[in-house]
């Protein structure tokens, strides 16, 4: 039993999945509904948020397979898949750098409406400007090493969220929203077409699966049962958030909400201090998507570098040399070794990351970060293209694989709990393929009609 000094604490570990699954995506939801309906958009909400749950529980579970306090997608596809752990890498990089990409244009594009005039800057560079300014928040989180230091700037996001949230409930109650503001509300969806282009919205509001590894890794206790709390709690709070955010942003305008519902108040000084949430709430998400980021990074640099660089050190040999020293795990040893003295055996798994390699591989990717946000205005067509591959890779094949290859494997007799477990597993791989399938048409076709 860890003691209570070890590792960060359940609340610590729930303040960091809350912050990392609640996102700017709160403030899409009114406009899921205007094209789901109210009871559609409820129960889309509730399919996402059960399938999204599964796959942490997922990720909580098959931690058990890998050394204690190392497990990482790497680490798992290297157990499982060897010979795709590297690509899906690629693809958990790429969407959260992306993701913590259009962090940055979001604060180039909101904060010059907050502050609308600064000394000495011509009104032209003040995007540029507050990207900049960001810096000094941003750049200095990006280099703790760990989430758990993240867990009071967390708190302040939280925060955010929370007058986000009250900001949009309190002008529905109240009532003071003009009626020549107000559109049509329904029940149903009007068409399926509707659905579609904004199911994605809903789906991928739930992604917090590139930082559950290492809350895994980090959590004082690691026991399933309170990690399973931990994530049953994760997803009711951000349930809860997504669903009254929603339904009360619909029910105040409508089918005539915006796509940022913060954005659809007129201005004053309530809905000035949202706009600074919206800001202050990606600042502090900056750094959740720089850290699952950066460690992609890293295993692809350390992939590389045995491959290319060192080509008769081939991974897959080494891989599969792992894979025979844990046959006891996957069952194919009589011994009666405990299942942690089998993953323990598995050290090559782990991907050396030096203190030198940290540094630089987060000072490139703040540069390029800084550059491209800068540089561009809009790339919502290839953010949509990426969350639609990375996101559901993330969230639901990624798990799924991980639970049906592992789950009972180390039993020639699986009880009936650990078979429910592993065809839900394959269930959940098989909805992640759709989910890619709906939402790569919805980015690629029916947006452009």
């Amino acid at each position: 039993m860890p003691s209570v000094d070890q590792g960060a604490s359940t609340i610590s570990s729930s303040i960091s999945l809350v912050k990392t699954i609640i996102g700017a995506g709160l403030l899409s939801m009114p406009l899921a509904f205007s094209t789901d309906g109210l009871v559609a958009g409820v129960l889309i909400i509730l399919l996402a948020a059960f399938t999204s749950g599964y796959g942490l529980f997922l990720q909580a579970y098959t931690s058990k397979y890998v050394p204690t306090g190392h497990a990482t997608f790497f680490n798992l596809c290297s157990v499982t898949y060897p010979s795709l752990s590297v690509v899906f890498d690629i693809a958990i990089a790429v969407q959260c750098f992306g993701c913590a990409l259009s962090y940055l244009v979001l604060i180039g594009d909101i904060t010059p409406t907050i502050v609308t005039y600064v000394p000495y800057i011509d009104p032209g560079n003040y995007r540029t400007f507050w990207i900049l300014v960001s810096t000094l928040v941003c750049v200095p989180l990006s280099f703790l090493k760990n989430l758990d230091s993240l867990k009071y700037t967390s708190v302040l996001g939280l925060v955010a969220i929370l007058y986000m949230s009250i900001l949009v409930v309190s002008h529905f109650f109240i009532g003071d929203v003009p009626q020549e503001l107000k559109g049509n509300i329904t029940l149903m969806p009007p068409n399926v077409s509707g659905v579609f282009s904004t199911f994605s919205i809903i789906v991928f509001a739930f992604t917090g699966h590139q930082n559950m590894f290492s809350i895994v890794n980090e959590a004082g206790d690691k026991s399933l049962s309170s990690l399973t709390r931990l994530v049953n709690n994760a997803i009711l709070i951000s349930s809860g958030f997504f669903i009254l955010v929603g339904i009360t942003g619909y029910l105040t305008f409508g089918d005539n909400v915006n796509g940022n519902v913060i954005l659809s108040y007129a201005d004053g000084w309530t809905t000035a201090l949202g706009r600074f949430c919206i800001v202050f709430m990606v600042i502090f998400s900056f750094p959740l998507m720089i850290h699952p980021a950066r460690i992609s990074v890293n295993n692809i640099f350390y992939w590389t570098k045995i491959n290319v660089f060192h080509g008769h050190e081939d991974i897959n040999a080494t891989l599969t040399t792992s894979a025979t020293e844990s046959s006891t795990l996957l069952g194919s040893d009589p011994s009666q070794e405990s299942l942690e003295t089998a993953a323990a055996k598995k050290e090559s798994h782990i991907v050396p990351f030096s203190h030198k390699t940290f540094v630089v591989i987060t000072t490139i990717l703040l540069f390029a970060g800084y550059t491209l946000a800068i540089s561009i205005t809009s790339f919502a067509l290839v953010l949509a293209i990426v969350g639609a591959t990375g996101s559901t890779a993330i969230s639901f094949i990624l798990p799924g694989l991980f639970g049906y290859k592992l789950i009972g494997s180390e039993s020639d007799d699986p009880s009936i709990l650990e078979t429910v477990f592993k065809n839900l597993s394959l269930a959940l791989t098989i909805w992640g393929f759709v989910v890619m399938v709906l939402c790569l048409y919805t980015s690629l076709f029916l947006n452009q009609v």
